[in-house]
């Protein structure tokens, strides 16, 4: 083998292990391996050193945008928290998170250079959920329950569950609306997501697959009959599940969204959140330490009764805000802006696919701990791509 083939061999190798990885994201907590953490995170790494050897092979890095940078400069700022961390050995093992999903967003930047490549990682996160939801309905047919009468796929808890698959929707119906048979394929994705969801019985997972069907309603105009139609189908098929076809306890607690949000606690998430503005009055500036906001609200709360749990900020923002101080906020912040700028400037189509994508995650994380997912760091990688492709005249037809 010459050295032209050895090295075409080795890129195509580290793409494959790419696709592979964001494939298995979905259903990352499902397989084990001891010393590892799981599969997933053991392919990242197989993928991340066959793109290093493919960018020292080639000689070149492929210069970071705005966003990538600012992303840089928080995980360096959360690795600086551990010097004043109220608990150093959550925030060094959180540090060590963010250098590697920073390393995942570098590796997608760098590997994913045109639409097809583009396209084929959607692709592989909108499988990766369907497999995932495989999972799930084997454990609901198999009365394996998360929790009392919940299910999700193995080792992830029913509200993150469902913020994965929803994330997948815009994404399949956005691939649906290019011409083929798999456009067909696409919509039944959907619907296996659609159900699994519905098994998870989570309240704000069902409020993001609603806004996720914003999407067909923004490119209404843009669609064909078919993609019209089919999606007026699937939102039918959403609403019958919630109303009438999902197991009756599911319905039951998916019926308490309107009170819960108006006059509830939201599962005394409210209570965790008032007990991180507590901590925040008193580290402002430059905030506890990356992943301490469980040790900082025990004095308050507590420990939860459920052995092995304990108490995280149930947002994103707030844990970012509590965490890394104003300083941290402000980088975090400022990488959204950036990455929100980056959507407004693309193709009406794809502006239409981050635009809610985005929204999704944000209801979704505003009751979720999710700066240190895979997901959000995926999500953010895949807009900065999607920003950086030359400018097209057609949406996904072409």
């Amino acid at each position: 083998m010459s050295g032209g083939q050895r090295a075409d061999f080795v890129s195509r190798a580290a793409w494959a292990a790419l696709c592979i990885f964001v494939f298995s994201i979905p259903w990352e907590k499902s397989i084990q391996l001891p010393g590892i953490a799981t599969l997933s995170h053991l392919i990242g790494i197989l993928a991340f050193a066959a793109a290093a050897v493919v960018a020292v092979r080639r000689g070149e890095i492929r210069r970071p945008n705005l966003a990538l940078a600012l992303a840089a400069v928080f995980v360096a700022w959360a690795g600086l928290t551990w010097f004043w961390s109220i608990d150093p050995g959550s925030t060094a093992h959180r540090a060590a998170t963010f250098a590697e999903l920073l390393a995942m967003t570098w590796l997608i930047w760098d590997s994913c250079r045109d639409g097809a490549r583009q396209r084929v990682l959607m692709q592989a996160y909108v499988w990766g959920a369907v497999a995932a939801s495989a999972s799930g309905y084997f454990r609901y047919f198999n009365n394996q329950q998360t929790y009392w009468r919940r299910y999700a796929a193995a080792g992830f808890d029913p509200n993150d569950f469902g913020l994965i698959l929803a994330l997948s929707i815009p994404l399949a119906l956005y691939l649906a609306m290019r011409p083929g048979w798999a456009q067909w394929a696409y919509r039944f994705a959907v619907v296996a997501v659609i159900g699994a969801i519905l098994l998870t019985a989570s309240r704000m997972a069902m409020v993001t697959t609603f806004a996720a069907f914003v999407f067909p309603l923004w490119t209404w105009r843009q669609a064909g009959w078919s993609q019209r139609l089919s999606s007026a189908a699937l939102l039918a098929v959403m609403l019958l599940g919630v109303f009438i076809f999902a197991p009756a306890p599911s319905r039951e607690r998916l019926a308490t969204i309107t009170h819960e949000v108006t006059r509830g606690t939201l599962h005394d998430r409210t209570t965790i959140w008032k007990t991180g503005v507590k901590v925040l009055k008193q580290h402002p500036v430059i905030g506890i330490g990356a992943g301490a906001y469980p040790a900082a609200v025990r004095p308050w709360l507590g420990v939860p009764g459920v052995p092995g749990h304990f108490y995280v900020a149930h947002n994103t923002f707030l844990s970012v805000l509590v965490e890394c101080g104003a300083v941290g906020f402000v980088f975090y912040g400022l990488m959204l802006v950036v990455i929100v700028v980056f959507v407004w400037t693309m193709p009406p189509a794809e502006r239409a696919l981050w635009a809610v994508m985005l929204a999704v995650w944000a209801i979704g994380v505003s009751t979720l701990t999710w700066e240190q997912n895979k997901p959000s760091w995926l999500i953010l990688a895949l807009i900065m791509t999607e920003w950086s492709l030359p400018w097209r005249q057609a949406g996904p037809d072409e």
